[in-house]
């Protein structure tokens, strides 16, 4: 994941930023079928969310505080980030779908720097649009939780639920990147569960991108 306009902001440094590790509900049994799984994730629904969102970015030891409103169209696989910084200044405007991006507006010091819309749109899109699990995925399942992986050229995907049959882990391992997204603390809006908080690491690139939805409705 290219992130290049981030690291020339804050300075690349040499540690990784520490994560903790997920908790699970041990109270019950991962043995949802697998197609159950796929339907029931919140990202394969078709709907159209607009969410607010408190993101914190840190970069080593350095850490960035935003604030954005995201609108996330699962039914065309599209969404649309407006980020502002903590005095409501816009700093940009970006359109990801899953096979591009545009940059519609941003502050002069980040237009200026060479991979600002590639490096976010890639974030947006394996946090919200893909990849996605399959039915044809191997399966794993053992106490308190689910693993869905296939291998890919150069590189292991893997999908993790808890036995609620919540979506909590996606792994990419191998060469083509080395990252990690967490979703954890699901909460009911409106007629959906969605996580609360979204961590995700770029361990290539000792990042850490930390998501806290704090409004979440539903187009109608």
């Amino acid at each position: 994941m290219r992130i290049v306009f981030l690291l020339l902001l804050l300075g690349l440094v040499s540690c990784t930023p520490v994560t903790s590790p997920q908790q699970f509900p041990e109270n019950c049994v991962a043995d949802t079928e697998v197609t159950q799984l796929l339907e029931e994730n919140w990202l394969a629904q078709e709907a159209v969310w607009r969410l607010r969102q408190v993101t914190l970015l840190e970069v080593g030891n350095k850490k960035v505080p935003l604030e954005g409103f995201l609108r996330l169209d699962l039914v065309r696989g599209e969404a649309h980030l407006i980020a502002m910084n903590e005095m409501g200044v816009v700093l940009f405007d970006l359109f990801v779908t899953e096979k591009g991006q545009q940059l519609k507006k941003a502050i002069p010091q980040l237009r200026q720097m060479k991979g600002l819309a590639v490096g976010v749109a890639q974030s947006i899109r394996i946090i919200f649009l893909q990849p996605r699990p399959q039915v044809d995925d191997h399966l794993e399942a053992g106490g308190y939780m689910q693993r869905l992986w296939r291998v890919l050229p150069g590189s292991s995907l893997s999908f993790i639920y808890d036995c609620r049959g919540n979506l909590r882990t996606t792994r990419l391992e191998g060469d083509t990147g080395n990252w990690r997204v967490a979703y954890d603390d699901y909460r009911q809006f409106g007629t959906a569960r969605l996580p609360e908080q979204i961590i995700m690491n770029d361990y290539r690139h000792k990042v850490k991108l930390s998501l806290w939805i704090r409004e979440a409705r539903q187009e109608l």
